[in-house]
Parts: structure tokens; C-alpha cells; sequence
């Protein structure tokens, strides 16, 4: 090879050799970028995670202080909807959901669940609208037979959109078995139970003639009688509804444009 080919070769070689490091110089850059992103992927994951947590711990903290509760008792909250971090630059929750078992309203015990939805971060606004549903399974229902005054209650059941109560009594020596359906309403922040039948060993009887055949004997077995359950939730809740089901009474309380933080939220309704 003569020496002016030598020449040119080498040249050749000297500019062809860059190109390999340009690619891997990009390659680099490439896998650095990656990394950044994934974590800074990892990282959004923890401060959403984090949130969430602080989130519904501190809804938690506020639902227990609201109803009274020990510090232990569980109440699981669900934040529906975008990442909270997002609904927490727009300063409010798109939906929330809690749940509380095991509650105790005097006797009664059941589970409650509520739902809040545009509720702001300032627990001093106003959220948009808040329900609750009581839901009292039939094993439970047998409380009630405590506000039963005059009476003894041998048996409850759920049945036909009636709780069905069974007692008896005696007049003259001779026994009767009486089965009082009673149909719940709602009555001034109040459970109201009127009977809406009756059966007398396995006969059905209507209030009227058992009221004029036994007269005083049967009156506390007829008359209305009424649970306040007002007074175990806050005032800003009102009782609007109550429908007996199959396996389970539900009670439905809701309010509007109340501060969860507020008075309202923080003191105990009353009956009237």
C-alpha cells in the first residue's frame, strides 16, 4: 500500500470512530431518562399512598369524635374517585365512603354506613350532601323488645314489611299467643311502631275488636310506641326514612350543606 493510500485509510478510520460514542453517549442519556421517570413514578405511588393514609385516618379520627365512639372502634373509609392528591389541589373530595359496624344506638346494634360527596379539605365548609343507612339485622331487632313497656316479647321476626313480635297472656286461666305485626315510621326524629295486624293462636283479629273485647288489658299491646334514635347521631342528621326488609330494618338519616367540622356535625340531635 503506498503511502498516500496509507494516508487515506487512516483518515478513513479517524473520522468513521466518533459515531460508536455518540450512540452510546445516547444510550446513556436514554437509561438515565427511564430511571428518572420510574422514579419518579415510585415516588408519586408513596406521596399518593401516603396521602390516602393521613386522608382517611384523619375522616376516621372526625367520624368517631362525631358519634361518640372509643378510639378503637373500627371505621373503614374508602376515598372514591381521582388520585386524592389531585382532588386535594382542587380543595375537595369528590366522594367518600364509611363504614361502621358494630354500632350501638342504646339497645339497638347495627351497622352503619355513610356516604359524603364534594366534601372540602376546610372542615369548615360546607360538603355537598351526606346520607347514612342503619341497617339492624333481625338477630338484632329483638332489641327493640326493650322499648316495649307492658309487654313481654317471646320472639321477633322480620317479615312482609312488618316486625312481627310474639307474646302472650293469660285472662281466666287460658293462655293466648299473640303475633303483633307492627309497621315502622318515622314520626318527629322518632321510630314510630303501630300494629298493622294481629293473630290470636293462629286466627288474625283486627286492633278494633281485640280493643273491645279486652279493653285496658290490650291497650299497651296496641298502642304506638316510639324509639328516639335522634339522640345517638348528629343533629345535623335527620331520620327521613325506615323500610323493614326480608333479613334486615334500615333506617335512613341524610342532611345537606353541612360542615362536618361545624356545630351541627359535633352536637347530638334531640326528639321532639
Amino acid at each position: 500500500m503506498s503511502d498516500d493510500e496509507q494516508a487515506e485509510h487512516d483518515t478513513t478510520l479517524y473520522v468513521e470512530q466518533p459515531a460508536p460514542r455518540r450512540r452510546r453517549t445516547g444510550l446513556i442519556v436514554g437509561l438515565v431518562l427511564v430511571g428518572l421517570v420510574i422514579v419518579l413514578a415510585i415516588v408519586a405511588v408513596i406521596a399518593e399512598s401516603l396521602a390516602r393514609q393521613h386522608a382517611t385516618a384523619l375522616i376516621a379520627d372526625q367520624v368517631r369524635q362525631a358519634l361518640q365512639l372509643e378510639p378503637e372502634h373500627p371505621v373503614d373509609v374508602t376515598i372514591e374517585g381521582p388520585p386524592v392528591l389531585l382532588q386535594a389541589a382542587g380543595g375537595r373530595l369528590e366522594a367518600v365512603q364509611i363504614e361502621v359496624p358494630r354500632l350501638a344506638f342504646g339497645e339497638l346494634v347495627g351497622d352503619l354506613s355513610l356516604r359524603a360527596t364534594g366534601t372540602p379539605l376546610d372542615a369548615q365548609q360546607p360538603t355537598d350532601t351526606l346520607s347514612a343507612v342503619y341497617r339492624v339485622a333481625e338477630v338484632d331487632v329483638a332489641a327493640l323488645a326493650g322499648f316495649f313497656s307492658g309487654i313481654v316479647v317471646t320472639d321477633v321476626q322480620l317479615d312482609n314489611r312488618e316486625v312481627q313480635f310474639q307474646t302472650g297472656f293469660e285472662i281466666f286461666g287460658i293462655g293466648f299467643e299473640i303475633g303483633v305485626g307492627v309497621t315502622p315510621t318515622v314520626d318527629n326524629g322518632q321510630l314510630a311502631f303501630s300494629p298493622t295486624s294481629l293473630v290470636i293462636n293462629g286466627q288474625r283479629i283486627e286492633a278494633s275488636d281485640l280493643q273491645s273485647q279486652f279493653g285496658p288489658l290490650v291497650a299497651p299491646l296496641l298502642a304506638t310506641q316510639r324509639v328516639c334514635v335522634a339522640q345517638y347521631l348528629p343533629a345535623a342528621l335527620e331520620l327521613t326514612a325506615v323500610q323493614v326488609g326480608d333479613t334486615q330494618m334500615l333506617v335512613v338519616f341524610t342532611a345537606a350543606d353541612v360542615a362536618l367540622g361545624g356545630e351541627g356535625f359535633s352536637t347530638r340531635g334531640t326528639c321532639g
